[in-house]
């Protein structure tokens, strides 16, 4: 059955009306998601602050590294001013190790880690009956992604008393996954859409992306060709160009 281009937009629409929706009217989730994101900040700032060295205590060696923390929180400035968020975020992260509890950087983290965290969102639909499907985002490394899915599929099949038969190459890469699941690629090149260890798409899910790449779905079957259904999906970071 063919469907019109106004039908899909129509059903995109209310999907994306659904997503949007729900977090203006069910406050509590709203919150909840509000307090992990600012937990998941809190925790990427200790990381930073890591292994934090002993200030100086020759005078003159002390007075170079006050001259340097004074430039560096400059260009951090001039960064962020310009809304180079990566490396304002490289600057700031490095002042935070340098200095103990020295609150300007540890401000400016903050600030740029929040507005890095959601900056960007996504609606994309995925198909039950496609392989590999883009989503139209894509992923920068070491930042936080966050998943909403809503909708259902069907994984359909016929077959005799023989049953389905998993191929080999599929038993290693996709050994924890279930049949009929959401699975995405982080797409640096090509080839991995073949050769990487796809991740599992559940509601609420969250991970910070290992890489920069563009963002593949699908439902996880040997053949979807006779699968039925689609989901979409409210991909949430800060986008790489």
């Amino acid at each position: 059955m063919q469907v019109s281009p106004f039908h899909r937009f129509s059903c995109i629409a209310v999907a994306l009306i659904g997503f949007l929706g729900a977090d203006v009217m069910a406050q509590p989730p709203a919150v909840r998601k509000q307090q992990e994101m600012q937990k998941r900040i809190q925790q990427q700032m200790q990381k930073a602050a890591e292994n934090q060295p002993v200030l100086p205590s020759d005078p003159q060696l002390l007075s170079l590294h006050r001259e340097f923390i004074t430039k560096a929180e400059k260009l951090a400035v001039e960064y962020e001013r310009k809304k180079q968020y990566d490396r304002a975020r490289e600057v700031y992260e490095s002042l935070v190790r340098l200095v103990p509890k020295y609150d300007k950087a540890e401000e400016g983290l903050k600030r740029i880690l929040t507005t890095q965290a959601m900056k960007d969102r996504k609606l994309t639909e995925v198909v039950a009956t496609r392989e590999w499907q883009d989503s139209g985002a894509t992923i920068q490394k070491d930042m936080p992604v966050h998943f909403d899915v809503r909708g259902t599929w069907k994984v359909v099949y016929e077959t005799g008393p023989e049953g389905i038969r998993i191929p080999d190459e599929l038993k290693s890469r996709y050994s924890r996954v279930q049949l009929g699941a959401l699975i995405g690629v982080i797409a640096a090149k090509p080839d991995d859409l073949k050769d990487a260890k796809p991740f599992v798409v559940t509601p609420g899910h969250e991970f910070i992306s290992p890489k920069t790449g563009r963002l593949f779905l699908r439902m996880f079957d040997v053949d979807p060709t006779d699968n039925e259904g689609k989901m979409y999906v409210m991909i949430q970071s800060t986008f790489a160009n």
